[in-house]
């Protein structure tokens, strides 16, 4: 093509050369040049037209071929690769063919399958509903009232760790606040005693109490219900009573007698009856220290006479009103601190042990007479749960409560504050002891009542006894010691388990 090209625009060439030639002849003078010069002259130069073309169109076939020949290497390049993806697509195609057909017989497969599950599914739930006894319905039921106690016991054990983190952080305070509350309260006490001594100038003067044939002594203590032991002891007769109230009375009556002289029958009547009119008196004075200290001025003149008695009754050794002043100012304290209703505090403190005043005439728990009392006087009943919970085993309703415990377990517990005799203390311990050995047998290695019979502490055979086993155990003696003991403030019972491996290298 190019070739073609090449001629043509040579011819062309030349016969533009022929035709300027001939214009140009127009111009010149004819006669100047000869028609054969013209010709002879156009015909080299269409020669040189033709030879500069055939150069040209031969470079130009040259380029040609070349280009040609390498427009077929680079088609022969992609035909073999076209080639080569076309057989690689053939092959690709066969195997997604195959794979089509294995999914197509896979998938027939499954669904046979399912077909069977479902149907063994069907069977199963039939037999399962039948040995059940529950249908379906019924068994969602329960595994979802499973599945909400399950929750329940989570949200308890979080609510367990997060009570403990609380009480972390919450025990160095309390430790604080304690700590403040005892300095700030402690007090000098020493326990009563049941009886008392009157001095005597003259041992002339043991022989008119005791009267003619012992006559005086005899009426004295029938009237008073106290014992008078004039023995050898020197210039001191002694009055012997577990009831402070009535040992006062005594007291005071046989100090009379004695200041007087006079003593017989008649005479010691009438100083017993003075006597009562003036520990009365000083009931009422006792009353009205109480309430003063307790911020209670209005209170009723009967619950004011029960109160002043509390001077003349004990609890272990100590002093009704001195351990109720007490309370009621570590109530305080507390109550401050943890901004509580002080003055709900101060008079639960006050009457919470109202009721051992009157424990010899009623069959009851001390604190149960304090809120039958507090009844009596149309207190308020948050006031009545504060008074009658002291002791844990009726429900606290209010953190005026607790406090009202607490403060009652501090000053119970403080050391000085009650005492038992020697005997009494060896019985209750044994006592406490013998329950536990006698509930659990053979399982005990050793029990040990320590912390004056405030804590039980039991070492059991970790052979014969499970953990599970060890926390009912434990649960029971307590209920045992609670029904069956008695023992001032609260008795923990502690068992411990320990199994030791012990080799010796040699």
């Amino acid at each position: 093509m190019e070739l073609i090209i090449g001629i043509i625009a040579a011819l062309v060439g030349g016969i533009s050369t022929f035709a300027y030639l001939k214009f140009a002849k127009r111009w010149v003078n004819v006669k100047d040049i000869p028609e054969e010069e013209i010709t002879r002259v156009a015909d080299k130069l269409i020669g040189n037209k033709i030879e500069e073309a055939e150069k040209e169109i031969e470079e130009n076939k040259k380029k040609s071929e070349e280009r040609l020949r390498v427009l077929r290497k680079e088609t022969d390049e992609h035909e073999e690769l076209l080639l080569e993806r076309e057989k690689k697509l053939n092959e690709r195609t066969k195997m997604l063919d195959r794979k089509s057909e294995d999914l197509d017989v896979s998938s027939e497969a499954v669904k046979k399958m399912q077909r069977g599950l479902e149907k063994t599914r069907m069977q199963l739930k039939d037999e399962l509903e039948r040995i059940s006894g529950l249908t379906q319905e019924e068994a969602r039921e329960k595994l979802m009232s499973q599945v909400d106690e399950d929750i329940k016991n989570y949200e308890a054990k979080k609510i367990r760790q997060a009570e403990k983190r609380v009480e972390e952080v919450s025990e160095e305070k309390a430790k604080e606040i304690l700590v403040e509350s005892m300095q700030r309260v402690a007090t000098d006490y020493v326990g009563e005693t049941t009886t008392s001594s009157i001095k005597v100038e003259d041992e002339k003067v043991k022989g008119r109490v005791i009267g003619k044939e012992g006559r005086n002594i005899r009426a004295f203590e029938k009237l008073t219900g106290v014992d008078v032991i004039v023995d050898e002891s020197p210039n001191t007769i002694a009055l012997s009573s577990f009831d402070p109230l009535r040992r006062e009375i005594a007291t005071v009556a046989l100090t009379k007698l004695i200041s007087d002289g006079r003593i017989h029958p008649g005479s010691i009547e009438e100083a017993i009856r003075k006597a009562k009119n003036e520990i009365s008196i000083e009931i009422k004075k006792n009353g009205q220290v109480l309430a003063e200290e307790a911020d209670w001025p209005g209170i009723d003149i009967g619950l004011l006479k029960l109160l002043g008695k509390m001077k003349y009754r004990t609890s272990y050794g100590q002093s009704l009103m001195s351990h109720t002043i007490e309370v009621m100012r570590l109530g305080e304290v507390l109550a401050v601190e943890l901004h509580a209703d002080v003055t709900l505090v101060k008079r639960a403190c006050l009457l919470h042990d109202v009721g051992k005043v009157l424990t010899h005439k009623i069959e009851s728990p001390h604190h149960h007479i304090s809120g039958q009392i507090a009844r009596k006087y149309a207190l308020d009943e948050k006031l009545v749960n504060a008074i009658e919970s002291h002791h844990l085993d009726i429900e606290p309703t209010s953190i005026e409560a607790i406090i009202v415990y607490i403060a009652d377990a501090i000053s119970g517990s403080r050391p000085g504050a009650r005492k038992d005799s020697y005997e009494q203390y060896i019985q209750r311990i044994e006592a406490l002891e013998n329950v536990a050995k006698e509930m659990a047998g053979d399982k005990i290695e050793e029990v040990f009542a320590i912390k004056a019979g405030r804590e039980l502490r039991i070492i059991v055979k970790p052979a014969l006894i499970t953990d599970d086993e060890m926390t009912v155990l434990a649960k029971d003696i307590a209920q045992t010691i609670e029904k069956t003991q008695n023992y001032p403030g609260n008795v923990e019972v502690t068992l411990i388990r320990e199994t030791r491996a012990i080799e010796i290298a040699r």
